[in-house]
C-alpha cells in the first residue's frame, strides 16, 4: 500500500479516508483515530508510573502525572524532530539492553535447561493457545498497522519508494526480533517472580534481577519505550484534530504557523485526556486491546479506499462509523457470549462496505480517478 498512499501524500489516515469516502468520513474516522491513540498514550502513562513507583517510590497516580507532564515538555518543544532521530537510537537500546540481560535471567533461573524443564510447557508454545486466542490478538495488530498513522507519517518521510522499501525491509525484522526477546525477557520473569503484578514485570527484572548496570540500562530502554510511544501518539492524534477537524471546519484560511501553534496545543490537550482516560480500564493490556481494535477497524475502509474501486461514500462512512460503534458497544457490554471484538467490529464494518455499496450511489468519477488511474490491481 505505500505506493498508493505516498502518491497520494495525505498527512492523516482521516485524510486519505475523507478523500475517498466524503467529509463526514473523514471527521468520524478523526474522531476514531484520536480515541484510540489517546487510549495508547494513557498506557504509557500507567507504565512510566510503574517505574517511578518501582525505582523512586513514588506514588504511582504521583509517577503518571510526572510522566504526563514530560511527555508532554518533550513533545510540544520537539515535535516530529523527537519521533524521527531518537526512535532510531531508542530502538537500538531496547533490542541490545534486552540481549545482554537475558542470560542473566536464565542464570537465575538455573540455567536454560533448568527453566525449560520447570516451566510449564503450554507457556513457551504459543500453538497451545485455541485458534480464537491467537486470532483475537493478532487480528487487532494486523489491522492497526496498517491504520496506524505514525507508520504512514514516516513512511511519508522517506525520500522515494526505494528508500521505503528498503526502510520497511530492514525495520521488519528489527521489529520481530524486539518483539520475541520482550516476551521471552517477560516469560522468564514471570517465572522467576510469579507474585508480582503482570504489568510490571520487566521493570521488576531490572530493578531486582539483573546487575545494577544492566539493569540501569533496560529501566532505560522502558523509558525509552513509553516517551517513543507516547510522543508519536500525541503528535498523530493532534494532527487529527487540527488537520481533520479545525482546519476542516473551523478556519480553512489558517497559515501554517497558526496550525502549528494549534497543533502544539492540541498536543496538551489530547494528552491530558488521554491521562484522564487511564482511570477507565483496570489494566494496560485492557487499554492496548481496545485501542488496536478501535483503530484498526479502519482498515477494511482503508483497504477498500485503495482496492475496491466499487466502495461508495455511504459505505465507506457506514463502515468507519460502524467499526466505531461497535468497538465501544462491544467493550461496554464486556464482550458477550466470551467474542472478543475484533470479530463483530470485522463484521460489521467488512458487511457494510459490500451491502451498501450495492445499494448506494457510487464516487464521482475524478476521485475514481485520483485513486485507480494507476492501480491495476484492483476490484
Amino acid at each position: 500500500m505505500a505506493r498508493r498512499i505516498r502518491r497520494y501524500q495525505a498527512s492523516t489516515t482521516p485524510g486519505i479516508l475523507g478523500a475517498r469516502y466524503s467529509k463526514a468520513t473523514r471527521t468520524v474516522a478523526a474522531v476514531i483515530v484520536c480515541l484510540a491513540e489517546m487510549s495508547m498514550v494513557g498506557y504509557q502513562v500507567r507504565a512510566g508510573g510503574y517505574v517511578l513507583n518501582i525505582v523512586a517510590g513514588i506514588d504511582t497516580n504521583i509517577g503518571m502525572i510526572i510522566t504526563i507532564a514530560f511527555i508532554l515538555l518533550y513533545t510540544v518543544t520537539a515535535g516530529l524532530i523527537s519521533v524521527v532521530y531518537t526512535d532510531y537510537i531508542q530502538g537500538l537500546l531496547i533490542i541490545i539492553s534486552l540481549i545482554i540481560g537475558l542470560p542473566f535471567l536464565f542464570r537465575d533461573a538455573g540455567g536454560f535447561s533448568a527453566f525449560m524443564s520447570n516451566i510449564e510447557p503450554a507457556r513457551m508454545n504459543l500453538f497451545s493457545m485455541s485458534f480464537g486466542e491467537i486470532m483475537s490478538t493478532a487480528l487487532p495488530t494486523f489491522c492497526l498497522v496498517f491504520v496506524m498513522q505514525p507508520i504512514w507519517q514516516r513512511i511519508l518521510s522517506v525520500k522515494d519508494n526505494r528508500g521505503c522499501v528498503k526502510a520497511v525491509a530492514v525495520s521488519v525484522p528489527f521489529v520481530l526480533i524486539a518483539v520475541m526477546l520482550v516476551n521471552l525477557f517477560a516469560t522468564v520473569g514471570s517465572f522467576l517472580y510469579p507474585d508480582i503484578v503482570q504489568d510490571t514485570v520487566i521493570l521488576h527484572l531490572a530493578v531486582t534481577g539483573l546487575p545494577r548496570l544492566i539493569g540501569a540500562v533496560l529501566l532505560c530502554a522502558g523509558v525509552a519505550i513509553i516517551i517513543t510511544t507516547g510522543d508519536s501518539m500525541l503528535l498523530s492524534s493532534a494532527s487529527n484534530v487540527v488537520t481533520d477537524i479545525y482546519h476542516e471546519y473551523v478556519n480553512k484560511e489558517a497559515s501554517e504557523k497558526h496550525l502549528l501553534v494549534m497543533s502544539r496545543f492540541m498536543v496538551v490537550v489530547v494528552g491530558i485526556i488521554a491521562f484522564m482516560l487511564v482511570k477507565f480500564f483496570p489494566s494496560v493490556l485492557d487499554m492496548i486491546y481496545f485501542a488496536y481494535t478501535m483503530e484498526g477497524g479502519l482498515a477494511p475502509a482503508l483497504f477498500a479506499a485503495f482496492y475496491f474501486r466499487k466502495a461508495t461514500p455511504a459505505a465507506g462512512l457506514c463502515s468507519v462509523l460502524g467499526s466505531g460503534i461497535t468497538t465501544i458497544l462491544w467493550e461496554v457490554l464486556g464482550h458477550p457470549y466470551g467474542i472478543a471484538t475484533i470479530y463483530p467490529v470485522l463484521t460489521v464494518s467488512i458487511g457494510m462496505l459490500v451491502i451498501v455499496s450495492l445499494l448506494t450511489k457510487p464516487a464521482d468519477d475524478a476521485t475514481i480517478k485520483l485513486f485507480f488511474e494507476e492501480n491495476e490491481d484492483c476490484i
